[in-house]
């Protein structure tokens, strides 16, 4: 069971419709396993500073659907890093 539902994330999207349920809940998959990779776990309950790292990290997926862009995605980065720090179990 996910950590974000996929209601919780189309909240956060602020989408109403149904037809790109499949691929948000790819997203939260995806955003819930880098988080998971860096060392930091999703015991219960999860801190909502956690959660909401797994949300921007969906937001900006499902904003920029291409590989590569004009510029790099520092602040997307930066902000998930500071988000999730104080959660790791362990140092990379």
């Amino acid at each position: 069971m996910s950590a974000v539902s996929l209601e919780d994330a189309k909240t956060h999207l602020r989408v109403t419709f149904d037809s790109d349920d499949t691929y948000i809940t790819s997203l939260i998959e995806a955003a819930e396993a880098y988080v998971a990779k860096v060392g930091v776990s999703f015991d219960t309950p999860v801190p909502a500073p956690v959660l909401h790292a797994v949300k921007l990290l969906i937001s900006h997926w499902y904003g920029a659907r291409d590989a590569a862009g004009e510029k790099p995605s520092q602040a997307i980065e930066f902000g998930v890093s500071a988000l999730i720090a104080p959660y790791r179990e362990q140092e990379i």
